[in-house]
This record gives C-alpha cells, structure tokens and sequence, in this order.
C-alpha cells in the first residue's frame, strides 16, 4: 500500500494541529476499493489566495523528495529529489508513483513543501550543497546503468506534461494578503442582522478571518449583546474575506443602513459618504477595509433591478440552511451590486447583500430543482408563483440579475458521496470534513446537502 506523506508548510509557523481530521483512512479506502469519490479541485472557486485549479492534472510530473537516503549517513543533510506522476487525485492531494519504479507510491498534498515543479532547484531551508535528482533505491532491481537511466529520465521530463511553471511562485505567495490584523470593517449582527458593528482581524489563515466586535469600538456593554461568537472575549467567528457578513468600513452610511458605533466612527463614515456622493476620493483611515472583492455586475444588467422585485432566497442567518423562502428587494443600495432584502413576511428582519452572493436565486428555481420554497404568510393554499405575483402585484428578479449557472461539464463533477470540506455556516470555528448527500442545481454556497463523514 502507498504511503501518507505528513504536510510540510512552507512556513515555520505553521504547525500541525493535532486531533484534527485526517484523509488518509478514506484516501487508501479509495485506492484499495474504489469506492470513494472527491470533489475534483478545479470545480471550486478559488479557495486560496492563489488559484491552483489548473496546476496539475492526471499524468503530470512533478519533482519531491526522495526520502530513501535519508537513512544514509552523509546524505541526512541533502536535499535529494525524484521525478514522480500523478496516477490519482483528490482534492489537493495527488497519488504520486516515482518514476521507473513498480511499487514507490505515496500520497502528497500539493501544497506541501516537498512538491515541486520540475525547474525548481532551490535548495531546501537546511540542507547542505545543491539539490541532488537521485532514482529510489527500487530502479536498481532492474536497471544496471543508473547514470543512464537517470540522464534518459530527465530528457523525457523536458518535453512531459508537468506542474505549471508557476507552481512554486504560487506556493510562496500563499501567505500573502492585503489585509492585516487588527484592521476593522462593518460586520453584519449574526443574531439580529437590521444592525452592523465595527469589527476588527484577529486572525489571518489563508482567505479565512477571524473577526471580532471589540468594547472600543462599541457604545454599548458587549456583555448584554446576544451575538456571542462576534463579541466573546476568545470568540471564534471565521468569516471567508468575501463573507456576507463582512462589509466594507462606510457601507452603513453610504446605504442608510443601521450600525451601532462610536460617535467618531459614525462622523469619519459620514464624511467618506458625503465624499463619494459629491464624487470626491474619500479620506479613509489607514485600518480602514475600503472594499470588499465581489463579482462585477454589467451596468445594463444592474440598471434592471427595482425596489420590489421578488425572487427566492436562502437567508445566511436562517440555522437550518435547507429551504428557500420567498423574498423581496426592500431597497437598491447606492453602493454598486448590493440590494437590502427581507423575505416576505418578515419585513421588518431586513439583509443587506450582494446580488452575485449565491443566496439569490431566480422565482421557480426552488421547484425546478426539488428544494422546499417557504411560501409567505399571507398567502393561502398551495404555493404558485404566478398567483403570488398576480396578488402582490410584483415582477420577479430579471434572472440576468441572478448567480449564472456553470457549465455542464462542470456541474457533472460534483457527484452524490464525494467527499469535501467544508465551512459551516452556523459552527465556523473549523473547517468541517463532508460529503454531499443531494444536489440542487448549483450554488457555491448552498446547494449542497452535507454530511459528515462516518470515519473512526
């Protein structure tokens, strides 16, 4: 059976974190049986600050490192390397079989530190010399001319399909952010979401934040809030830096938007609203986060939308995360691509969000894909939107204003049973090992049924 190589990040800070969740049990299952399935990595949206979707591919060659003369004295401090082929995938990790031999197989997650594209030959941090491209001790069972054998090696290498050229470059720069500790932003109330409050990072992992509601940038107790997981003294609420929780400093005022903030905050964003709408460059702070990255919307397609419009939607606040409700825009904001929105019924439970948020969807796509469609109050006898339209006398959303659908190809890969992992929205304090137990259509966030797989 191959091996499981340990992850070696490229950064000393980094450790592992022991009792968390490992693949391997489930990866040789698969390789034993065959009878798991992962998501394939390039389906996703970019889940790091580098995108790696593309990178690799079944049958690529990549360098890593040939631990077989680790043992050998003299050879403790070099950084010896063999070229080895993608023979499986799943997710970031890559089945690699070293390249000449029968039964050298291991797992690696590509962002390990021991992966590396064929023209990288900077020595590991440590090692002595150069780096060594030496074959496993197992090419000798059958090939008597090592020297040739390896030279054959590396001119086939030259030519062979092999991580991208940038891979490394990509690696390096996954620690990097624009972002920083202890800049603030206005973060929606998980548990009232009419208001919005002055968060600040506290941590940094990648594209996740740690956020947190602090007593000096609030005028009233923290104590007395019952968002606790914003407000806790060691709370653990991790937001992906495009959240729908997260909004840029100056939103609230530029919207007319409810938030609960000191004096001088409230003066300084009411100065950057007045700026941008006498279209002068606003004077930010320098902690202040001035824009959050969303999906561009044309104009000629944001130009369709109108106060009024009805469409199905699946609130984030909402702790089941499994049904649609029907829905409402309450107001179109000033600032590009956002609307305020609350679902029919509950109008004074107001959300602001993005259109291409993923929590919008077009009227009829809760029928056309078999998800429950929370019908409005007020309205009697079995759901039909074309009578709910006539009653209210409304318009559904354009759906060019709506998250477009992938292509075919695309939404083929996400299959019943694969494994993932995955964010919940209600327990974000880690990421979560899943499988996807039906499929609605598609949306990045939500249209995934997701259990928890059953590994000892």
């Amino acid at each position: 059976m191959s091996n499981f190589n340990p992850f070696v990040s490229l950064s000393d800070k980094r450790h592992p974190i022991h009792d968390s969740f490992s693949w391997c049990k489930l990866i040789h299952q698969r390789e034993q049986k065959g009878d798991v399935s992962f998501v394939p990595l390039n389906v996703f949206a970019v889940p790091f600050k580098q995108d790696f979707r593309n990178s690799i591919d079944l049958g690529y060659w990549f360098l890593t490192r040939n631990h077989e003369y680790n043992s050998l004295y003299g050879y403790k401090r070099k950084d010896i390397r063999w070229i080895a082929e993608v023979e499986d995938m799943c997710g970031l990790y890559v089945l690699g079989k070293m390249i000449g031999t029968v039964g050298v197989r291991f797992w690696v997650n590509i962002l390990s530190r021991t992966v590396y594209s064929r023209d990288n030959m900077r020595l590991e941090p440590n090692m002595e010399g150069k780096v060594l491209i030496l074959p496993p001790y197992a090419v000798e069972e059958y090939v008597n001319d090592i020297p040739a054998f390896r030279t054959a090696i590396l001119e086939e290498a030259a030519n062979h399909p092999s991580f991208r050229a940038n891979f490394d470059q990509k690696k390096e720069k996954l620690e990097e952010t624009e972002f920083f500790v202890g800049q603030r932003m206005e973060l929606l109330d998980n548990a009232y979401s009419n208001q919005m409050h002055v968060a600040r990072i506290q941590q940094i992992k990648g594209r996740r934040w740690r956020v947190k509601i602090q007593q000096e940038d609030c005028p009233t107790d923290l104590d007395n809030m019952l968002n606790e997981s914003q407000t806790a003294k060691d709370g653990e609420f991790w937001v992906d830096e495009e959240s729908v929780f997260v909004f840029p400093v100056g939103f609230a005022a530029i919207n007319g938007y409810n938030i609960v903030a000191q004096d001088e905050y409230l003066k300084h964003t009411e100065k950057i609203r007045d700026a941008i709408k006498a279209q002068q460059r606003p004077a930010y702070d320098p902690e202040d986060i001035q824009e959050i990255r969303r999906e561009a919307i044309p104009v000629n397609h944001w130009s369709m939308i109108e106060e009024g419009q009805k469409f199905e939607f699946l609130d984030p606040l909402d702790a089941k995360q499994n049904e649609l409700t029907v829905a409402t825009v309450r107001k179109v904001c000033t600032t590009h691509g956002y609307i305020i929105v609350s679902a029919d019924g509950a109008e004074e439970e107001t959300v602001p969000i993005h259109l291409m948020s993923g929590f919008i969807f077009p009227v009829g796509y809760a029928e056309k894909y078999g998800m429950t469609l929370k019908k409005p109050s007020n309205f009697r006898g079995r759901f039909a939107w074309n009578k709910y339209l006539a009653q209210e006398a409304a318009v559904c959303i354009p759906e060019e204003l709506t998250k477009p659908m992938p292509i075919q190809d695309r939404l083929e890969q996400f299959e019943i049973g694969a494994y993932l992992e995955a964010a919940d929205m209600n327990d974000n304090r880690s990421i979560l090992p899943a499988r996807i137990a039906s499929i609605h259509g598609f949306s990045e966030i939500c249209n995934f049924k997701l259990q928890r797989p059953n590994v000892e």
